[in-house]
């Protein structure tokens, strides 16, 4: 009979054990990184840095729009308008585009779309037409059938999405792929001297 008592306790005490060992080790995961730490928005990069080293493109893509949201202060809003963009401190949008290239052996982050951006007649800033984008879309998969991906989860989530498909900020419902925004998200990339 009290053998009994001994084995729960052990039972118990392995069980605790185990179930404290994951819930730190996951806290940890998302903790052990100050350097992932925005010193200019204070935003935390960590969920990111996860998300993409398990090449998990999905969450690290509504990550990726998070952090944005976050770093512009239009977190509570939802959304962002472009002149928002400007805002967006490069420490961020350097970091977001570093984390992106490391984890995808270079094919997503902003600094592999902006050369695509500018081969394809865009200029960041300047609304060229409609034609230079829709080019910009094509490359990058942004468009299917000659109409612009409305809907976030029908973009490619695979590793072999074309090159330059992530990080896609734009929100759902952007029937023009979200031109404007890119615009000067793009010239934000090129005053923060984003390149590979």
């Amino acid at each position: 009979m009290k053998i009994k008592p001994f084995f729960l306790a052990l039972i118990f005490t392995f069980i605790s054990t185990n179930f404290l060992n994951k819930t730190y080790a996951q806290t940890a995961l998302f903790n052990e990184n100050p350097d992932l730490i925005s010193p200019e928005s204070k935003v935390n990069f960590n969920h990111l840095a996860q998300y993409l080293e398990q090449q998990n493109w999905r969450k690290a893509n509504d990550e990726t729009r998070n952090i944005i949201l976050q770093a512009t202060g239009r977190k509570s809003i939802g959304w962002i308008p472009p002149s928002e963009f400007k805002n967006l401190p490069c420490w961020d949008l350097k970091t977001i585009d570093r984390l992106w290239l490391e984890n995808s052996n270079n094919r997503f982050g902003f600094s592999v779309q902006l050369p695509i951006y500018l081969d394809t007649g865009n200029r960041p800033g300047r609304l060229i037409g409609d034609d230079a984008y829709n080019k910009f879309g094509d490359r990058i998969g942004w468009r299917k059938d000659n109409d612009w991906i409305i809907f976030i989860e029908n973009l490619d989530y695979s590793s072999t999405a074309p090159i330059g498909h992530f990080p896609n900020p734009r929100p759902e419902y952007s029937i023009t792929g979200g031109r404007l925004a890119y615009s000067v998200l793009a010239e934000r990339m090129m005053q923060c001297n984003i390149k590979k």
